[in-house]
């Protein structure tokens, strides 16, 4: 057992370390405004909120043309898929000239609150090419309306199914999952089936507007057992239907395991699972058009204005730093999957501050890790 063990550890690092010498940054968010229209206790990005009766709201965002060099720039470098976020991105009036532009160069995604996108909007959008649509929706209403402001669920459906009307290819329901909400996972997987949209989750952390939310997150018995439904419900709907960050439940995927250290399969995006892809294939750009590490927007390693992406991808030494993962700290640096999982690394540096620290809220067995 212990051989096998040895063996599996070796070859995936091989592996992992041949991955990572040829990385591109394929998925980039790019936050278009740091403006929003509701003040969500959710909120990791503490967004600069304004009433919508407020004339002149307090934010920033580049100008279009900014924006234009910006997506001339990642496209470049090889980024392939880019999801516009805020703030809240439908805030800007030339929100779909931005996806136009964009779409002659990569796939375009949207994150968005869905409180603005009315049926004209959907149709402007799907014909300026957006491919991808993530609405935020929080719970059933009661759940979702205490987080986001009153009358926003219904306004979630309606642009859901807007959406849907106006032929978005990929319209998702994006749940963020806390300790408030979690009885509603299910129901709102089948809600999401029920609609003809898919379903994906994301973890709560306690980051900006919500870093006072401590008693929100998810205890690790209750992200375990989160996981092993949305395993089953990717077996039940497909996995294309069904998405989660899928972390240390990667342990139990055998399929999964034997692709990964079999040394004879090739070790590319599509052929090999690093886990955490923050830097090694994602990153951020802020309203302001620096580049973040990963997803943590206050790590920032560049400037888009100045410097060409391809330089800063292949230059910024925390890049180097996550991508090394024998730099990995505590039970992270000694889990004979840390290079087909990695742990969270947006979660580690929230708690404690290191990124590249024992992620806290791994539910695998200690034992299993050593």
């Amino acid at each position: 057992m212990g051989n096998e063990k040895e063996n599996f550890v070796e070859i995936t690092r091989e592996k992992y370390y041949r991955a990572v010498a040829q990385c591109k940054p394929l998925f980039a968010w790019f936050s278009l405004t740091d403006a929003c229209n509701l003040n969500c206790k959710y909120c990791f990005n503490d967004a600069n909120y304004f009433p919508p009766d407020c004339p002149n709201r307090p934010h920033y965002e580049l100008s279009t043309e900014d924006v234009f060099r910006i997506i001339d720039n990642i496209a470049e470098a090889g980024t392939e898929i880019v999801m516009f976020a805020g703030g809240e991105p439908t805030l800007r009036e030339d929100l779909s000239d931005i996806v136009r532009y964009a779409s002659g160069r990569m796939s375009v995604a949207m994150n968005s609150n869905g409180y603005l996108l009315d049926e004209r909007l959907c149709r402007n959008l799907a014909r300026a090419g957006l491919s991808q649509v993530k609405i935020s929706v929080d719970g059933l209403e009661k759940n979702h309306d205490w987080n986001r402001g009153g009358d926003s669920f219904r306004r979630t459906m309606d642009a859901l199914r807007n959406m849907v009307e106006a032929d978005i290819p990929k319209v998702m329901l994006i749940m963020t999952l806390t300790s408030l909400n979690y009885d509603e996972l299910e129901k709102m997987v089948e809600l999401s089936m029920n609609m003809g949209v898919d379903f994906t989750m994301v973890e709560f952390l306690p980051l900006g507007r919500a870093s006072e939310g401590k008693e929100w997150i998810l205890s690790k018995e209750q992200l375990e057992r989160a996981q092993r439904y949305l395993a089953e419900a990717q077996k039940r709907y497909g996995w294309q239907r069904v998405a989660f960050e899928n972390r240390y439940i990667v342990a139990e995927d055998e399929y999964c395991k034997k692709i990964c250290s079999d040394p004879n399969e090739p070790c590319g995006f599509y052929d090999f699972c690093v886990g955490c892809i923050s830097s090694i294939y994602s990153y951020c750009i802020t309203a302001s058009g620096k580049v973040s590490a990963g997803d943590i927007m206050a790590l920032e390693v560049g400037d888009l204005r100045k410097e060409r992406l391809k330089d800063i991808w292949e230059n910024a030494e925390l890049f180097k730093v996550i991508r090394n993962r024998d730099n990995l700290k505590g039970k992270c640096g000694k889990c004979q999957y840390r290079y087909i999982c990695g742990g969270c690394r947006r979660r580690a540096y929230t708690y404690t501050g290191d990124i590249m620290a024992a992620d806290p809220g791994c539910w695998r067995f200690e034992a299993e890790h050593v």
